[in-house]
């Protein structure tokens, strides 16, 4: 089928890549025109595991196209997925400025080219009602008589497993104003039919669906950090053993005579130093507002927030906790990015954590594997180290934020080699504290 992507950031790119490899036709359009030029050489301008190989192959195959003028994309393509940012402002509330924009360049495009029955897919993560109250009217009003189509069609990939969300889809949900085109928007999904599960609804349903989804999530991450707390203040209690418990049970684990089967969500029920990326402090702050403006009490999506905003502190409150006064300590930071396996620091906890030293007084030196090879000039405020030895040496204290595979082997005798007072924080709870000496690891969620 002939498709076309607007928005060449993360949702858009992945989804152009994924369809391209399934053998559609796909031309992606981008209104910033180095990004464009940058794919169209074959240089992914994020880091996603597996997507490079992916992108090269389909340029070289010429199912991804990529153009710098819209009416490129519409002559050539029947449907059109929306993949452009939707952020939130200060106050929290939903930025719709460029998918606007995007809906309004399409529409021009659109009725200049006489394109007729044509499937706007709205990608875009937005509240509910959006679809209908502010992206239909455009269409309407530009397009007048001209037939067109649209539908909801929200992304549930997470970063650093994009690739394998989207080949390995748990469901795929079509909300749309008429049948004729969700039937035609579920053709494009036909190779996965199979495997997944297919819900076809209206858009506002479709638009709640995704809010809910990371919501959802969300919560277990805060409830889990709610319970580290507690744990913290019962002296020998492990939130880690605590929340493998309640894994264990049989209402969330399946037990069978083969084995248990341990659902995912078990990588969400886990303590650590909060949530960040690009879309769950952003979609539960959005979706919190318009229950606000619609007068619906939320006071377990506020504690989420209140639970996750407290991390990057409580962090701060340990170190200090071991060193006393942070002025002048020098404090080595282990991992930037939000979770490992992508190069995403959009509200990571490192760097809220980072900024509260930074305040008391600390110097700050980072290392994390992806930014610190990205990186050839430091575009931070505080020292960014090459290697994981350069970041160590000679710090008063160390703290681990985001569990890459290369800090899994750090040890005792590891820090001594750098270290004259071995000290480290694992806020994620991700080291194996048998291999520290006593007086040398602390974690969150647990005190002796």
């Amino acid at each position: 089928m002939n498709l076309g992507v607007i928005g060449a950031g993360y949702v858009g790119l992945t989804t152009a890549i994924c369809l391209a490899s399934l053998n559609h036709k796909v031309i992606i359009y981008d209104t910033d025109r180095r990004k464009i030029e940058k794919i169209k050489n074959k240089q992914m301008p994020f880091f996603e595991d597996g997507l490079q190989n992916l992108l090269e192959k389909t340029i070289t195959s010429k199912n991804l196209i990529c153009v710098d003028n819209i009416d490129n994309l519409v002559q050539d393509t029947d449907f059109c997925f929306i993949c452009v940012g939707t952020p939130t402002t200060q106050d929290g509330f939903i930025d719709l400025t460029q998918i606007l924009a995007a809906i309004t360049s399409l529409a021009v495009s659109l009725q200049k080219n006489k394109k007729n029955d044509f499937v706007i897919i709205i990608r875009s993560t937005v509240i509910p009602k959006t679809t209908r109250s502010k992206i239909l009217p455009i269409l309407k009003e530009i397009l007048g008589e001209q037939q067109f189509g649209l539908c909801v069609v929200p992304e549930f990939l997470r970063e650093g497993q994009a690739l394998g969300d989207f080949v390995n889809p748990d469901k795929i949900v079509i909300g749309g104003f008429d049948e004729q085109s969700k039937d035609l928007v579920e053709k494009i999904f036909e190779y996965f039919k199979v495997r997944a599960k297919i819900i076809k609804t209206n858009p506002e349903t479709a638009e709640l669906i995704k809010y809910t989804n990371n919501a959802f999530f969300s919560l277990l991450i805060s409830f889990a950090n709610e319970i580290a707390n507690i744990s913290e203040k019962i002296s020998g209690v492990d939130s880690f053993e605590v929340m493998n418990a309640l894994i264990s049970d049989k209402r969330i684990t399946t037990k069978l005579d083969a084995g248990d089967i341990v659902p995912e969500l078990k990588s969400y029920l886990i303590p650590g130093c909060g949530f960040g990326g690009s879309c769950f402090p952003k979609d539960v702050r959005a979706i919190l507002q318009y229950a606000s403006i619609n007068q619906v009490k939320t006071p377990i999506l506020n504690a989420v927030l209140e639970i996750n905003d407290e991390r990057p502190r409580r962090i701060v409150s340990m170190a200090e906790s071991l060193l006393g006064d942070l002025k002048g300590k020098k404090i080595a930071v282990l991992g930037l990015t939000f979770k490992p396996d992508t190069d995403d620091m959009r509200s990571s906890p490192a760097l809220t954590a980072i900024e509260i030293f930074q305040n008391r007084g600390a110097t700050i030196i980072a290392y994390d594997p992806l930014i610190s090879k990205k990186n050839q000039e430091n575009p931070f405020d505080f020292a960014l180290a090459k290697t994981i030895d350069a970041c160590l040496d000679k710090c008063n204290l160390a703290i681990l934020f985001t569990k890459w595979a290369e800090f899994q082997s750090i040890n005792s005798n590891f820090l001594k080699q750098h270290m004259e007072n071995p000290l480290i924080i694992d806020g994620r709870g991700f080291l194996d504290q048998s291999k520290f000496e006593r007086n040398t690891y602390y974690k969150i969620g647990f005190v002796k």
